[in-house]
């Protein structure tokens, strides 16, 4: 209104030519908005697609055997909210989800650890028995040969039958020979009136009962029942020592 009315006709045209290019950017707006909206929306379903697809594939993700114990974490925080535990005979587990839902779990109560790792009962009268007659060595050697396991799963080993036997004062090889009478070298050779050496090789050749009794073969000499020896000498007309056994009240031994 302001324009010299000689130009009016000129302010004509440069309005009309405004208004247009208002009507161009008007709809150019509604456009992009439009344009942006449906972009949105297709976004957003490929993100619930995604999330969806993510819970059904919660467990084999979770169960993946490269997913790091860290990744876990990060999955039950944006999982849970919170978890609240009873302890009683069994343990209650209430776990409340974000999305607001509850879960009630029960358990059993875990074995302590100390109760876990003691061998069953069956395996230490098995390693009882076989002590009668078996070193240590040779007793880890059979359990592992008969299926037998430690706690961990493990095949049994020296120190560990050593450790058992310790543990639940179980006697050793050694410890039940002696009590059933068998002897030293140093006490045969006492016993016998002959030199330790003398002893090792009576045994080599058979003329003694000897007995490996541990882990670093040392041995025990079953003694002589109701028998003598007459020993043997070197040079012309060398002899062997000889046994001779004696008769006892009951009759011939």
């Amino acid at each position: 209104m302001s324009v010299d009315p000689g130009n009016r006709l000129v302010t004509d045209v440069l309005e009309a030519d405004w208004n247009e290019k208002l009507r161009f950017h008007a709809a150019a707006q509604q456009d992009y908005e439009r344009h942006s909206m449906q972009q949105r929306r297709v976004a957003d379903q490929e993100i619930h697609q995604k999330i969806l697809s993510i819970a059904s594939d919660f467990p084999r993700i979770w169960n993946d055997p490269e997913l790091q114990a860290r990744e876990r974490k990060r999955m039950l925080r944006l999982l849970i909210e919170d978890v609240t535990l009873l302890k009683a005979d069994k343990i209650t587990a209430h776990v409340r989800l974000r999305g607001g839902h509850t879960r009630t779990l029960v358990f059993e109560r875990p074995v302590p650890m100390a109760q876990l790792r003691k061998p069953k009962p069956a395996v230490i009268a098995e390693i009882d028995r076989l002590l009668e007659e078996h070193c240590d060595r040779e007793v880890a050697e059979i359990l592992n040969q008969r299926g037998y396991r430690t706690w961990q799963n493990l095949p049994f080993t020296r120190k560990k039958i050593e450790w058992i036997r310790v543990v639940y004062h179980l006697k050793s090889r050694f410890g039940r020979l002696r009590d059933r009478g068998l002897l030293t070298a140093k006490e045969m050779s006492a016993k016998l009136g002959i030199s330790e050496t003398t002893v090792h090789e009576w045994a080599r050749t058979g003329l003694l009962h000897r007995i490996v009794c541990d882990n670093r073969n040392h041995s025990l000499y079953e003694p002589l029942r109701n028998a003598t020896i007459v020993k043997g000498h070197g040079g012309r007309g060398a002899a062997q020592p000889v046994f001779t056994v004696t008769q006892s009240k009951q009759g011939a031994v």
